[in-house]
């Protein structure tokens, strides 16, 4: 059984749920629900989409990746031999910003790690510090954005920064050997495992794209096609709405903030998180309830044979030491309900016309 990692999949994790006694119209079990009450079914056989065919898999297309991996393990080494500083270059500044001979609020920093050509500072600053070498000084006038939120009293207001270089970082891109390839810890030893390394995953990295496609466009038909006469059980919205914060929560943890200090570094507040993870809940709810309606409708079922084996393939396929050690870290029950997506999508893309563009 292959496993895919497609968006439907995605949603079911999100649903799998906790065992709630009882069964009933606030159940969150998707195998417990009455579907018909939720989802009267449309046409989910025989279905006409149309999908971007996959990505090829090119010479070109490879060793730009490669080039993305190296890139991303270059290293900052300072310039000794006297260059100027060009674009992509790592400089350390002083600056002071004045404006009609005034220095202003915030204009001023010592020892700043500025990268050229980041967007950092406004328009016209890092391109004004291009050409300067370490140890010198330069003023660079300018006129700030019209309007500047982040001060409007500056806003179109000429200025002039006074920059001086202390130093000057540039890049330095390894080389692809087999030293390096041995870094990586994906289990290659030479630059040509690699390469065929590299091809494998992008050539299954274009067919997990394709079938995410042709599943979604299935799926959006038979959304559409259907009619939902009754809202998802409140216990199945709150528990996705639940599992949405804990993991919004564990990314801004990640990054040593609180949710509602990464919700609001977006531009957004939690009173529009909240509503927007809410209404994502009962969309992703109604689909999952889809599925489990064609399951039923199909007489689908799954064998725990069947769902130890899909566990044991995750768990090889996403690097856990076991089976329960994947289960640990998930923290789900109904793991049926995964194997059950499976065989209601492959069942509607095996009758599936299917055209590329």
């Amino acid at each position: 059984m292959k496993m895919k990692r497609t968006l439907p999949l995605l949603l079911c994790l999100a649903f799998t749920a906790v065992f709630l006694s009882g069964c009933g119209d606030d159940t969150a079990v998707l195998a417990e629900l009455n579907t018909e009450r939720y989802v009267k079914l449309g046409e989910y056989k025989g279905l006409a989409v149309s999908v971007p065919a996959r990505t090829e898999v090119t010479d070109d297309y490879k060793q730009n990746y490669i080039g993305y991996v190296l890139s991303s393990n270059s290293v900052w080494e300072e310039v000794t031999d006297g260059s100027a500083a060009k674009m992509g270059d790592l400089v350390t500044i002083d600056y002071v910003g004045k404006q009609d001979g005034v220095a202003f609020d915030r204009g001023s920093d010592e020892n700043f790690a500025l990268e050229l050509g980041s967007g950092t500072f406004i328009p016209g600053f890092e391109e004004g510090v291009v050409g300067v070498c370490k140890g010198e000084t330069k003023d660079v006038s300018l006129n700030f954005p019209d309007p500047y939120r982040p001060n409007p009293d500056l806003s179109g207001a000429p200025v002039v920064f006074t920059v001086t270089v202390n130093k000057i970082e540039r890049k330095q891109i390894p080389e692809l050997t087999d030293d390096f390839v041995q870094t990586l810890g994906v289990g290659c030893s030479t630059v040509a495992e690699y390469e065929k390394y590299v091809e494998e995953i992008l050539t299954k990295e274009a067919q997990n794209t394709y079938d995410s496609n042709v599943e979604e466009a299935l799926i959006a038909q038979v959304m559409e096609s259907g009619t939902f006469p009754k809202e998802p059980p409140k216990a199945m919205v709150d528990q996705y709405y639940d599992r949405v914060v804990k993991n919004m929560s564990k990314i801004a943890a990640s990054s040593q903030m609180t949710l509602e200090v990464l919700i609001t570094s977006q531009g957004s507040t939690m009173e529009k998180f909240e509503e927007e993870a809410r209404k994502g809940a009962a969309a992703s709810c109604r689909e999952s309830i889809m599925l489990q309606a064609i399951a039923n409708a199909e007489q689908i079922t799954v064998s725990q044979e069947e769902v130890d084996a899909y566990l044991q393939e995750a768990a090889e396929n996403r690097g856990y030491e076991s089976v329960s050690a994947l289960q640990a870290d998930l923290g789900f029950d109904h793991y049926e309900d995964f194997v059950m997506c499976e065989k209601v999508l492959a069942l509607m893309r095996d009758s599936a016309v299917i055209t590329e563009y």
